[in-house]
């Protein structure tokens, strides 16, 4: 099977001169259809960057980046191959909306960059109701503003707007961390059964190992920058090789423990 994505030596540097900071130093990883690849890392270790890299927002100083085979970024411009097959969910749904525009403004909005017939076709009414039905809202609150909504509501909100233009791969930047505890499981369900039915890839970006072994079939583990393990996500929870990863997991007995869900997901 041929990769989805391929991130090849990438590098990003900040800044110029004495003031550079090097976010991502010399990652390569492969992401297959179908998948969910998880990235886990401590805060600033710069998978964030990564997935910026992934949909537009932040340019690689050095390496490629391919979806489908082309190149995301040439010479320093981002190059959408097909419009809307790309998309995100960011970690805070509270400022990711704008407050300003009610909620069906802002899950069609993706679709401005789509051509005039699949705009028509996608912004469907009864396609959108479907939409907004499935990700577990009615189709009232389409009408209503982001600050009507629970932080859980919200996270919904931009999952439907992420879904909007038929995407064949998302990134999920910590799309949990930002809610509590007591929803981040229904949201973690959602995406998974939106996954399987849409036959969607991910890349879910998490500091959390719980939330990690619970979404993803393979991870990658990283460190100041720098990818220190890839592998099947049940692999390395049992059999990490690389010390970073064992101490991740050391502060975290019960991830050994045999069960399909983590208690504290």
């Amino acid at each position: 099977m041929e990769p989805l994505i391929q991130l090849s030596n990438i590098q990003k540097v900040f800044g110029s001169g004495t003031q550079q900071v090097t976010a991502v130093s010399d990652v390569s990883f492969d992401i297959y259809p179908g998948e969910t690849f998880g990235l886990i890392g401590e805060s600033g270790s710069g998978k964030s960057t990564l997935g910026k890299m992934l949909i537009g927002l932040e340019a690689p100083t050095q390496g490629d980046v391919l979806y489908a085979k082309g190149r995301l970024w040439q010479g320093g411009a981002f190059k959408r191959q097909r419009p809307g097959e790309v998309q995100i969910v960011f970690q805070d749904p509270q400022s990711s909306l704008d407050p300003r525009l009610r909620v069906k403004e802002i899950v069609l909005e993706p679709l401005l960059a789509l051509p005039a017939a699949q705009r028509r076709e996608k912004a469907a009414p009864q396609r959108l109701s479907e939409l907004i039905t499935r990700v577990g809202l009615k189709e009232e609150h389409l009408s209503r503003y982001p600050h009507e909504f629970s932080g859980g509501q919200r996270q919904r909100i931009a999952i439907a707007r992420a879904l909007v233009s038929d995407p064949k791969f998302v990134v999920l930047d910590e799309p949990t961390s930002a809610l509590d505890v007591s929803v981040q499981a229904q949201v973690l369900n959602l995406l998974k059964e939106l996954k399987r039915e849409r036959n969607l890839t991910y890349l879910f970006i998490s500091h959390n190992m719980a939330v990690i072994r619970y979404m993803c079939d393979r991870m990658a583990v990283m460190y100041k920058g720098k990818i220190v393990e890839v592998g099947a996500s049940q692999k390395i929870f049992r059999a990490p090789d690389h010390d970073y990863t064992k101490t991740l997991l050391s502060s975290l007995p019960s991830m050994f423990a045999d069960h399909e869900e983590p208690s504290h997901v």
